[in-house]
């Protein structure tokens, strides 16, 4: 090592240098913040520019002379470090925010950083203090043993975050679950040592890298799309073609579920007392607070949809005796009372001149039906063969204005009546209805109106009139127009009832 005599001056480049560099910096930070480029390093050349006036104004008398050299070798390095940070962030990270290629990984600029910053401290301390660190540390065995045992480990989950880094599988902000389940939740950052993730529960839980390269990665948020599978039991007695057309109905209509990747119901296996079907469906929000909410709603429009069709969750056939039916439940599904029935339809303008008889007939082609929360009762565009009449409980209406968008039109409450277009004219739905909250309804087939109409032919002109009369009571149509538009419906109607026999 030279004596310190030997050193006349700081040997440190001059500070006329050092600060008109620094303000290249800043200029360069104002250009990049403007058009939204990532910003230069400033930290080190700051930390540098500094060091350096400051040991050129300090004389050196004032430092004792053992520190003058290694004052000088800190300086230097700060400077070759604020170096390298520069070099680094203009061939890695300029070029990323330009759009040249892909941005480089922050543990990548930090591994060279470190890597160059070693590197020159060795230079300038054997290079200035005639000091052989790296002769140094060779020659002790033991020191070399403890430090390789050391670094092992480390050095494994550095390599290993590198690695996530630089792969397209895993992404900050992803979702992502690890080690078959254990670990499940958004990647919050990934260090040099560990990989952090945020549970949906709000719980950080912190992962060596190598655990997340060396375990089975499934990240969920990749295709911007996840999927939910669940089974259902479903009787032996129900096809399995039909069963499936349900579960395929029910999950379809649920506003969440996605159509493409459409939804998908498979035979799973032929269980002790029920056939298990396996249903998938696809969401664009990959959280398990949604998926569970999801599986929620579906398990529930499910139930509703069976009883509908007068079926159930099987029981396990080992029972010896058969469970009683709940009595609320079978009146909720049960025919209305007659005189129920007729008050219900005569409270509507549709039915309201028709004598007991008539609404009796038109009663026995009618059931009740039930619809839970958030459930699809009709979907606009779908091909439908009946009417609704609203018992119990709220329904909204709900109209397409363009593909995604739909509007709120109207909301129908207990007495009131949908479906009517679809009834007497046999075209599609023109609006989708949903159930805001458990709703009962009254479903009368065209099958009753066609038998009403057989018996009295007559009544066929007073429903067109009152079907054009809704149709139109939103429009001003001059009263020929009128004429026009109420022939030209009555005859639509014949010909669905009479010359087709229902449709």
């Amino acid at each position: 090592m030279a004596p310190p005599s030997a050193i006349s001056s700081w040997s440190v480049p001059s500070w006329s240098v050092v600060l008109p560099a620094f303000g290249l910096v800043l200029l360069l930070t104002l250009a990049c913040r403007r058009r939204g480029l990532p910003l230069p390093p400033r930290t080190l050349p700051l930390l540098a520019t500094v060091c350096s006036v400051v040991l050129h104004l300090v004389p050196l008398s004032v430092v004792p002379a053992s520190s003058h050299l290694w004052l000088t070798i800190g300086v230097d390095l700060l400077l070759v470090l604020a170096l390298i940070r520069l070099v680094l962030w203009l061939v890695l990270e300029l070029p990323g925010g330009l759009g040249w290629w892909r941005s480089s990984p922050r543990l990548l600029v930090q591994l060279l950083l470190v890597a160059g910053g070693a590197l020159a401290a060795v230079l300038l301390v054997n290079r200035v203090g005639r000091l052989d660190v790296v002769g140094l540390v060779t020659t002790s065995a033991v020191l070399t043993a403890v430090v390789g045992l050391a670094i092992q480990e480390p050095l494994k989950d550095l390599i290993a975050g590198l690695e996530l880094q630089l792969s397209e599988n895993l992404r900050l902000g992803d979702l992502v679950e690890i080690a078959g389940g254990q670990a499940r939740g958004r990647v919050e950052s990934v260090t040099w040592r560990d990989t952090i993730l945020r549970t949906f529960d709000g719980v950080r839980v912190v992962l060596p890298n190598t655990q997340v390269t060396n375990g089975i990665l499934r990240n969920l948020s990749i295709t911007g799309a996840v999927s939910d599978r669940f089974d259902v039991g479903l009787d032996y007695d129900l096809p399995p073609r039909a069963a499936m057309d349900l579960l395929e109905r029910v999950v379809t209509n649920h506003p969440l579920v996605l159509q493409e990747p459409p939804p998908d119901v498979r035979v799973k296996a032929f269980a002790d007392s029920a056939i298990t079907y396996e249903v998938e469906v696809w969401f664009r929000e990959p959280s398990d607070r949604v998926g569970l909410t999801l599986r929620s709603a579906l398990l529930q429009q499910i139930w509703y949809a069976l009883k509908r069709e007068g079926r159930s969750i099987p029981f396990p056939v080992r029972e010896l005796q058969r469970r009683p039916s709940d009595p609320a439940a079978a009146t909720l599904a049960a025919p209305l009372p007659p005189q129920e029935g007729r008050l219900l339809l005569a409270g509507h303008s549709l039915f309201a001149d028709l004598p007991p008889a008539e609404l009796d007939c038109l009663l026995s082609h009618s059931r009740p039906v039930l619809f839970t929360v958030g459930e699809a009762i009709v979907r606009e565009g779908a091909i439908g063969r009946s009417l609704y009449q609203v018992i119990t409980g709220r329904v909204e209406v709900l109209k397409e204005v363009q593909p995604g968008h739909t509007i709120h039109v109207a909301e129908l409450g207990p007495g009131e009546v949908f479906g009517e277009m679809t009834l007497f004219q046999g075209l599609p739905r023109s609006a989708t209805v949903r159930a805001l909250e458990d709703s009962r309804l009254l479903r009368v087939d065209r099958a009753g109106v066609r038998e009403l109409l057989e018996r009295d032919p007559d009544l066929l002109e007073r429903f067109a009139q009152l079907v054009n009369s809704r149709r139109r009571e939103l429009e001003s149509l001059g009263n020929e127009d009128r004429q026009r538009e109420a022939s030209n419906l009555l005859e639509a109607m014949r010909k669905l009832f009479f010359a087709l026999g229902g449709g």
